[in-house]
């Protein structure tokens, strides 16, 4: 994947803009409501930002942008209605943010991948998950914590490693089963999975 949108959102986000310098080209840059502060701490101009905007920081940043403004009582987050764009456009995203700060919110974020599709790369404050759908290849540092995480709430997968800690073989991960707090123990990685795609998370703050 060569090209991508970018996708700031909401919650916890990167602190550090070097943790982006490795993402596709960013084709088009949105924002989802604070979305938007996120992505002016990190120097990224936004192209296009979406919400009620009731949580960015300073509102006046809405008279340099193109935005749309949703009532703030509505059925869907703003992140889902940027997912609702960029779905009719079937475009492939990177999500930068939506970490942990409320539980509902994160946990409702998740379940919009099934309906939308699950990003190429999610970044948060505290890790960084890479969607496998069928093979991929990680160079990491020795020890390096990391997690193989079911990337849709439905449907079960089967993957097989090599170089971590305690080896999957044909191990089963879906919402019931999943591989935790696994550690590095040689580079490359390699991962292969079969069924649903998953999420490797490469934990940065244990």
């Amino acid at each position: 994947m060569e090209q991508a949108v970018w996708l700031f959102t909401g919650g916890e986000g990167p602190a550090d803009a070097t943790l982006l310098s490795d993402l596709p080209k960013a084709v088009q840059v949105y924002a989802a409501d604070s979305g938007l502060d996120l992505a002016r701490s990190l120097g990224y101009i936004v192209d296009l930002a979406v919400g009620d905007f009731d949580s960015i920081a300073d509102t006046t940043l809405l008279t340099t942008i193109r935005y749309e403004q949703h009532c703030r009582d509505k059925d869907e987050t703003d992140t889902e209605l940027l997912l609702k764009i960029m779905k009719a456009h079937s475009l492939p995203y990177v999500l930068i943010g939506g970490g942990g700060r409320r539980f509902d919110h994160l946990l409702h974020l998740y379940s919009l991948f099934s309906t939308y599709g699950a990003p190429r790369i999610w970044i948060t404050a505290r890790e960084t998950l890479y969607l496998v759908e069928s093979t991929a290849v990680f160079k990491l540092e020795h020890e390096t914590p990391c997690s193989i995480l079911p990337a849709y709430s439905d449907g079960t997968s089967y993957v097989n490693s090599r170089n971590l800690e305690w080896e999957l073989n044909d191990y089963a991960i879906h919402m019931k089963s999943m591989s935790i707090s696994n550690r590095v123990k040689a580079s490359p990685i390699s991962l292969n999975v079969k069924g649903y795609p998953v999420f490797f998370s490469i934990i940065r703050n244990p």
